[in-house]
């Protein structure tokens, strides 16, 4: 995603006063032209308009925030940190003429994989206001990658066949495995999914931390949506555990 360019939206002082007037002139002139009896409609309108025109200020701010942090930080915001035992297996059999068997070497190797995983800044986000609760649609989560191990509590075991005597050799193909198995697995479904509940509690906080540095009128919770998932394009199938009071 292109970012935004930088929008200077002036403070409240300068801009609600001239947004004020603006709606003053829009009420005269609309039940001017309807008429009185219209008035319940003519304000009506004003509210939508109002409505559309705080969302719009509440994302310019944002995206303004965003992109001053990028600018400092970096485009990385973590997640989510998890830790699991992966366990890697290389079995490699031989027989001559696939009649006589001379057995299968066995290579096993257990090790504590760390995966860490995040979100993008300049990816797409969509913050929207509806009554007291702030809806977040934010970027898919990533793995951060390479993964790391600790070799401090690796675990490893090799058997050669009855007629072999390749076992340190297939232990040495397993271990060159690893890093790109790890990078597999730290991206597929299963793995990802371990880690939404964690990294919607974190993308949570990371926004209530912007409302609390701009407040917004009677916001009192944040849902957080992932944009890969089936509630980013329906609001009402909300995950569970989706939601943070902001006042928690």
């Amino acid at each position: 995603m292109s970012q935004p360019p930088a929008v200077s939206t002036g403070s409240g002082c300068q801009k609600w006063p001239s947004i004020a007037l603006v709606l003053i002139v829009l009420i005269v002139s609309l039940t001017a032209l309807k008429g009185c009896g219209a008035l319940r409609e003519t304000l009506a309108d004003i509210q939508k308009l109002m409505g559309g025109i705080v969302q719009q200020d509440i994302t310019t701010s944002f995206r303004e925030s965003l992109l001053k942090i990028t600018a400092t930080k970096g485009d990385i915001l973590e997640v989510a940190i998890v830790e699991m035992d992966e366990t890697f297996t290389r079995m490699n059999m031989k027989a001559i003429a696939n009649i006589f068997y001379l057995g299968t070497t066995v290579s096993e190797i257990r090790v504590p994989a760390v995966y860490r995983y995040h979100i993008k800044l300049s990816d797409d986000w969509k913050v929207t206001i509806e009554g007291d609760r702030c809806l977040v649609i934010a970027p898919i989560i990533r793995p951060s990658l390479p993964t790391a191990i600790r070799t401090d509590k690796m675990e490893k075991r090799s058997e050669a066949g009855w007629a072999r005597f390749d076992a340190a050799q297939n232990m040495l193909e397993l271990e060159k495995s690893i890093t790109p198995s790890l990078e597999s697995r730290a991206g597929n479904a299963s793995h990802i999914d371990r880690v939404r509940d964690p990294a919607r509690k974190a993308v949570a906080e990371f926004v209530k931390t912007w409302l609390l540095k701009n407040p917004k009128p009677e916001v009192k919770q944040i849902t957080v949506i992932f944009a890969d998932e089936p509630a980013a394009k329906d609001a009402k199938l909300v995950p569970p555990m989706a939601t943070l009071d902001v006042q928690s």
